[in-house]
């Protein structure tokens, strides 16, 4: 890579973070604004690089956009029901369709629709429950935070001390070093993220040391295997990039692959984490 390719990738890169950081700083308002983007250029890419680009395409890229904007925002319950009549109308078009296989691209756009709406519609609820309990994003901001140092983290120890192929069919690239480096500078991160007790930790999770720590846990797995299931995708549609918005990285889901695992992940781990705290207060208490 050259360095004025380096430069170009450096800065749409900085734009990138700088959007979300400004966004997790705005708040509920901004992190929902970044919610319906994603989804919109995420669903509308993801179709693109099934269908390629032509008119009729761009028509059903649009519609499927639009409906992955109401699911990002469903935790406001009246989008919700606007994303069923969206359903509705989908399947209408489906019968109406005089494509060949109109039912394997109904499958697409509903695969789009939870591939990537759903995984907003997390990133929503995050933003709003953050205003709810009168805390700020920050914590939306670890989770990006934690993400960027695996990533990073992978490729320093994958490239100097990479030797054994994790899954070389789908990612020749990636490797168990890198994946083992990738968690322990996650997992140390976190612990940070809990010591400095800041607006990035959250008080009613207990030890926010080892709350952030197993966090770093489940980003790292979740991150690696988010970026795995993409380039399976890509791989099969014999594709290196799922787009090119974003100069020198590729498309929006080359960008926030591992995120659309990961938030169902810690979504999840969340939920067991305060079930099990909580049980375990009033274990104590008895």
């Amino acid at each position: 890579m050259d360095a004025k390719s380096t430069m170009v990738r450096a800065a749409s890169g900085s734009v990138y973070v700088l959007i979300i950081v400004i966004a997790c700083w705005i708040g509920e308002f901004g992190v929902t604004f970044l919610s319906a983007l994603f989804a919109a250029l995420g669903v509308g890419e993801f179709r693109r690089m099934r269908f390629g680009h032509s008119p009729a395409v761009a028509y059903l890229s649009a519609f499927n956009a639009l409906g992955a904007i109401l699911l990002s925002l469903s935790i406001y319950m009246y989008p919700i029901f606007l994303w069923l009549i969206w359903l509705l109308c989908r399947m209408i078009i489906t019968i109406y369709s005089r494509q060949e296989h109109p039912e394997k691209i109904f499958a697409v756009d509903m695969c789009g629709q939870v591939y990537v709406g759903v995984p907003m519609a997390i990133l929503t609820s995050m933003g709003y429950y953050c205003e709810e309990l009168s805390m700020t994003c920050m914590p939306i901001l670890s989770i990006f935070i934690l993400i960027w140092v695996n990533d990073t983290g992978a490729y320093l120890f994958g490239s100097t001390l990479g030797r054994h192929k994790m899954f070389p069919r789908v990612s020749p690239k990636k490797s168990w070093e890198g994946f083992w480096g990738g968690c322990l500078c996650t997992i140390g991160v976190g612990a940070l993220i809990g010591w400095f007790d800041s607006p990035l930790s959250a008080e009613y999770l207990g030890n926010k040391e080892l709350f952030w720590a197993l966090t770093g846990v489940v980003v790292c797995v979740a991150s690696t295997f988010g970026d795995l299931f993409e380039s399976v995708i890509k791989r099969n549609l014999n594709i290196k990039d799922s787009g090119n918005l974003i100069p020198g990285h590729g498309g929006i889901l080359d960008r926030i692959d591992s995120l659309l695992m990961v938030l169902p992940a810690v979504a999840v781990f969340l939920a067991f984490y305060v079930v099990i705290l909580a049980s375990m207060i009033g274990f104590a208490e008895l």
